[in-house]
């Protein structure tokens, strides 16, 4: 039989082994986290940490509902392919095609000869154009949950029509890709050239030839080796621990025998001048010397700490993500770490009916506003609370007061500090001096989706959770302040 014939040809014998074979679905872990495809054929296997996703995990499944409806509402008699033993469902595929099905849902394709393979959401028949099965050929239809096309899902799509090509001997220039609201055509002529680029780069990095940068820790590769590649990049001292060096000017730094942060520390800051532009040249220069000291390094006097006043307040916002068009982004969670009464207060919303009343909350809770500061880290609070302000007249005034009490912790400490640590994120920034999240499985989009399992549930321990992460993001700022305060620091 045809199907058993093309299964005998592209499996080579074999099933798919991710030691070996590259699906398609990686194209993304390849152009975004490389080092972690190098993790996997070079790392020790033992140094695997698996974290899970929530957020993903939850996008996924409503990606799956949304995509099956899609389906069912456009191509009601499609072929569904039940996922199951990986040959069985290729030799599925196969099959459906085989017997002209107008449309094959959950498909998956190899050439394993090649070492790749891919899983199709949906190949809808077009007739014409002799294939293999007869005076008929398959597209493919992908479904994305985002609002636009992203490089890797051009790519991803296009490695997936080339196995389509050599499994049905008939090359579709065009393949589709359903976005929210909107669909769009990928040119797959036009993208095969990169798309050999990007396959003869997985092949490089698979047999040793190349060793792909990592990204800046705390993420210097995706889960399971984030916390290896963490390691190995603070053990190195990469000139990644260094913030805002572009890759081309590490590259350069490198060709030039800087090859670490100790180096960089040892460097004639003249030199450096000539071969990187300001303000990256001092700013590496400072940096690798705090590393090197272990301590914060003085760039400006009298920035910090900045006045104080009767009441300090450590602020911190936690907001869900729109998963579908029935739901709406709101913030639900309010976090304060009240410096004078060493506690941490909450306002927490049980939907997004009551988002205007924990911000009324908010500031209700400010004793004196006159004489209080709100210290937050990076832009988005403040963006939040005047938003909030636009988003509801009544409260708007006291909104934009409190907007006016804000201060930004991250630009107070740019300004003043070099520090220790490979940017000026929070969760870079306080562990650099020893602070620590009491949690390992509940970051910012962990906490969405407990949020939204407390919601459907009710379960005390999962706000619990919410609460602690966001109480220790309170608790990093003040410690960050703190430290600073009151530790030894370096002055040049």
């Amino acid at each position: 039989m045809l199907a058993d014939d093309l299964y005998n040809t592209f499996s080579a014998g074999r099933t798919p082994d991710e030691t070996k074979d590259f699906h398609a679905s990686k194209m993304y872990s390849l152009l975004e986290d490389s080092f972690g495809i190098w993790c996997d054929f070079h790392a020790p296997q033992t140094e695997k940490v698996q974290e899970v996703n929530r957020y993903e995990n939850l996008k996924t499944k409503t990606d799956r509902r949304n995509r099956d409806a899609w389906i069912t509402e456009h191509y009601p008699g499609t072929v569904v392919i039940i996922p199951d033993a990986e040959g069985d469902r290729f030799k599925k595929t196969l099959a459906a095609m085989a017997a002209g099905a107008p449309a094959i849902a959950g498909a998956m394709l190899w050439n394993l000869p090649e070492n790749i393979f891919c899983s199709i959401n949906l190949l809808v028949r077009e007739e014409g154009g002799e294939s293999v099965f007869g005076n008929y050929h398959y597209k493919i239809i992908q479904l994305k949950r985002a609002h636009d096309i992203k490089e890797h899902y051009s790519l991803q799509v296009a490695l997936a029509n080339k196995i389509l090509w050599q499994v049905q001997g008939v090359f579709p220039p065009y393949a589709k890709v359903i976005l929210n609201g909107k669909e769009a055509d990928i040119n797959c002529i036009f993208l095969s050239e990169r798309v050999e680029k990007e396959m003869a780069k997985w092949r490089a990095i698979k047999d040793g030839t190349l060793e792909p940068e990592a990204h800046k820790p705390p993420k210097a590769a995706a889960p399971p080796w984030r916390v290896y590649a963490n390691k190995i990049v603070a053990e190195r001292k990469d000139l990644l621990m260094l913030p805002h060096l572009s890759p081309a000017q590490r590259e350069i730094l490198k060709n030039a025998g800087f090859k670490n942060t100790a180096d960089m520390a040892a460097a004639d800051l003249d030199k450096l001048r000539a071969l990187i532009e300001e303000p990256f040249a001092t700013e590496s220069y400072y940096t690798a010397i705090a590393y090197e000291k272990k301590m914060p390094l003085l760039k400006t006097a009298g920035v910090f700490p900045p006045p104080r006043k009767k009441h300090n307040l450590y602020f911190d916002f936690e907001a869900t993500e729109t998963f579908t068009k029935e739901n709406e982004s709101f913030v639900y969670l309010i976090g304060i770490w009240d410096k004078e009464e060493n506690k941490f207060v909450s306002f927490v919303a049980k939907n997004k009916d009551e988002e205007e009343k924990i911000f009324l909350d908010f500031f209700n809770y400010i004793k004196e506003p006159a004489d209080t500061i709100l210290y937050h880290w990076t832009e988005y609070e403040v963006k939040k609370i005047r938003a909030i302000a636009a988003k509801f007249p009544a409260i708007a005034a006291k909104m934009n007061a409190m907007a006016d009490m804000c201060l930004d912790q991250k630009i107070l400490v740019g300004k003043a500090f070099y520090l220790p640590s490979p940017s000026l994120s929070l969760k870079a920034a306080a562990p650099a001096f020893g602070f620590h999240w009491r949690q390992d499985d509940c970051g910012a989009m962990d906490s969405m989706v407990f949020y939204t399992a407390w919601q459907r549930t009710g379960r005390q321990d999962l706000i619990d959770k919410v609460l602690m992460y966001n109480e220790d993001d309170c608790r990093a700022m003040i410690f960050l302040d703190n430290y600073l305060e009151t530790s030894e620091v370096y002055i040049p």
